[in-house]
């Protein structure tokens, strides 16, 4: 990991704006679950910033259960299952319930929606500068595979904007289930277009505080891709076209991706 590259943004504070980066990091995947970080002292030298905000920063990462910091074992970065003791049981559940794809959007159809209005009541403003970021990432990202990670990210961090442990964890489980379709055959360049433009309007509702828009967004966003990953599993070539001016759940994401 080359720290020197990292720049914190320019928005919040400066602690703000450096658990706001690392959490990127993490979110990311640049910072993989069991990584251990820099110390403090090593960290401020790289950053080029003072000890109390890396101290601040990653006290913040701590309290949101992003990375665990213990005496004589340094900081080491959190899997979402080791934030909680009731995680296997979660997991466990959906993993029974959830043989079949179109399972799990059902699940997500029921769950998402109403974590995304959460979100537009809770979201701090750093919370948002992340999502922002996200959200202008895919916008200019062209790979298959880094866009499925920022996906993966975007709604993460949705959930885990919600600041219960308990949603990001269901969340967290079900994108485990549907990974593999992010860089499947439901991917094309034009899904991804649609699914950057849902995406965009997600973050501008939650951004706005509108918990109405955010959900019926959401919604529409997740109800879109089960019918395009519908249309794709029985053959049909419209799979590979979305149509953006056909809005069948109230909004034009027809995107067949996770």
């Amino acid at each position: 990991m080359d720290w020197t590259s990292m720049k914190p943004a320019t928005t919040l504070s400066l602690p703000d704006r450096l658990s706001v980066d690392l959490e990127r990091l993490i979110l990311d995947g640049e910072l993989a679950p069991g990584d251990r970080l820099p110390p403090e002292r090593a960290l401020a030298e790289h950053l080029g910033v003072s000890r109390v905000s890396i101290r601040e920063a990653l006290r913040e990462l701590e309290n949101r259960g992003l990375i665990d910091r213990k005496p004589g074992r340094g900081t080491v970065v959190l899997s979402p299952g080791e934030r909680s003791g009731i995680a296997d049981r979660i997991g466990e559940a959906v993993n029974a319930a959830s043989a079949e794809i179109r399972d799990i959007m059902e699940l997500r159809a029921i769950v998402e929606p109403p974590i995304a209005r959460i979100t537009a009541g809770r979201a701090r403003p750093r919370d948002i500068a992340q999502l922002r970021e996200l959200v202008e990432a895919m916008e200019s990202e062209s790979a298959k595979d880094r866009y499925a990670e920022l996906d993966r990210a975007f709604h993460q961090s949705i959930a885990q904007y919600t600041h219960n442990p308990l949603l990001e964890l269901i969340n967290e489980q079900i994108a485990q289930q549907i990974a593999p379709s992010r860089g499947s055959r439901y991917q094309t360049r034009a899904r991804r277009q649609v699914s950057s433009a849902a995406h965009r309007r997600i973050f501008e509702a939650i951004a706005a505080g509108d918990g109405d828009l955010a959900e019926a967004e959401a919604r529409a966003h997740v109800l879109d891709i089960a019918d395009q990953i519908a249309l794709a599993d029985h053959g049909d070539a419209g799979a590979d076209s979305p149509h953006p001016d056909t809005h069948p759940h109230g909004t034009h994401d027809q995107e067949a991706r996770a």
